[in-house]
Parts: C-alpha cells; sequence; structure tokens
C-alpha cells in the first residue's frame, strides 16, 4: 500500500517566489499596457492575421499577459498564483514556466486558427487551464496513496469549482480555454509516462505484516 507519494512534501522552497514573480510580470505588462494603450494593445495582443500573414510568433507568447482591465486581469491572477506554486515547486522548471508557456503559446495558436483575421486574443486564461488540465490529470496519475474513484472525484470536484464559468460572456474565448485544458491533460500524462520511474521512487510504501508468522510453514 503506498503510504505517501510525490506530492505528500511540501513543494520547492523558493515557489512562493516563483508564483510571485509570476504574477508581478502579467501585472506590470498589463499596467504598462492600459498606460500607452491603445498602442501596444495592438502591439502586444495575438491577431491571426498579424501572427498567420506576417509571421508575427512573439504576440502568441506576450499576449500571455496582456488584459483588457482590472476584472480581466484578477480573473487569472489568483490561478496563475496558485498553479504556478505547485507546477513549480513539486516539477521543477521544466513543467513551470518552461513546458507551461510552450503550451501556452500552442494553445494561442490552435484558437488563432478558429477566428476571424482581425480577432485580438490577450489574457492568461489559456495558460490557466493548461496548467490546471496538467495539475489535476498529473494529482490523478501521482497520488496513489489515495484509491483511483476518490482522486477522480476530487480532481472533477476541483474542475467544476474553478473552471465552470457561472455565466457565458460573449468577449471570453472559451474555446481557448477548452484547447489549454486538452493540451495541459495530454501533456501530464507524456510527462508522466517519460519521469514514471522518478515519480515511483518518491513513494513510501507501508508494509502489512500477517497476524501470526510464528507457525510452522507448510510445503
Amino acid at each position: 500500500m503506498v503510504k505517501r507519494t510525490l506530492l505528500s512534501r511540501k513543494p520547492a522552497e523558493n515557489s512562493g517566489l516563483v508564483a510571485a514573480a509570476s504574477a508581478m510580470v502579467i501585472l506590470f505588462v498589463s499596467v504598462l499596457v492600459w498606460r500607452d494603450y491603445p498602442e501596444l494593445f495592438r502591439l502586444l495582443a495575438a491577431v491571426p492575421e498579424r501572427v498567420m500573414d506576417q509571421q508575427e510568433y512573439w504576440r502568441l507568447f506576450s499576449a500571455l499577459a496582456v488584459h483588457s482591465n482590472w476584472m480581466h486581469l484578477f480573473s487569472n491572477l489568483p490561478f496563475v498564483v496558485f498553479f504556478s506554486y505547485l507546477l513549480y515547486g513539486y516539477f521543477g522548471f521544466g513543467v513551470y514556466p518552461l513546458g507551461v508557456i510552450v503550451l501556452s503559446v500552442v494553445t494561442n495558436y490552435l484558437s488563432l486558427l478558429t477566428y476571424s483575421p482581425e480577432v485580438h486574443l490577450v489574457g492568461a486564461s489559456g495558460m490557466t487551464h493548461v496548467m490546471a488540465g496538467f495539475w489535476l490529470a498529473v494529482y490523478i496519475l501521482v497520488e496513489r496513496s489515495l484509491p483511483l474513484k476518490k482522486r477522480v472525484m476530487r480532481s472533477l470536484g476541483v474542475a467544476l469549482i474553478l473552471l465552470l464559468p457561472n455565466a457565458v460572456q460573449p468577449r471570453v474565448s472559451y474555446r481557448t480555454h477548452a484547447i489549454g485544458l486538452a493540451l495541459g491533460v495530454i501533456a501530464a500524462a507524456v510527462y508522466f509516462q517519460r519521469r514514471k520511474r522518478w515519480i515511483r521512487a518518491a513513494e513510501v510504501l507501508e508494509i502489512e505484516e500477517d497476524e501470526d508468522v510464528s507457525g510452522p510453514v507448510v510445503m
């Protein structure tokens, strides 16, 4: 029986600093855009026409830190802090920020393929859904100290609470959310298979002994 897993220990010591730095970067860029709006907004936003036709691929990255207003920013910032703390804390730089940013850029690209040329895609919500998908899936795969059914129910419960919108808003890109979530889940499965030996090595097993082992052994 598995008593402890990789997720039973505390996150890495500097996880809080990484989470705070992530929030500060997004906050700084968003405020900078608002001060120089709309020129800087148009320069940093992911626009299908600019990305696909003029190969301005850097927009897929810069758009992650740009937000339209305070409400938009603070709908994403807590999730960035929460999931960056967990992902860096347990899985390191390769997962967050490196892997998450790559997947978030891919998410934005795939999303832009479905939009008209003049649409401006901004915000970290695609990234937060990548992070959520990765964390919830990897929790199910790693946390073997709990029964599989309980792990699945917990992950589904958290997903419904954190990710299900209270109301449909016309300016929110739900397709980007869905793409990010799917990529995060797929990435978690791939990561688990590649790092399975390391993940399992962190497990502590509880060995159940028979109550009476003093009697004769019959061959």
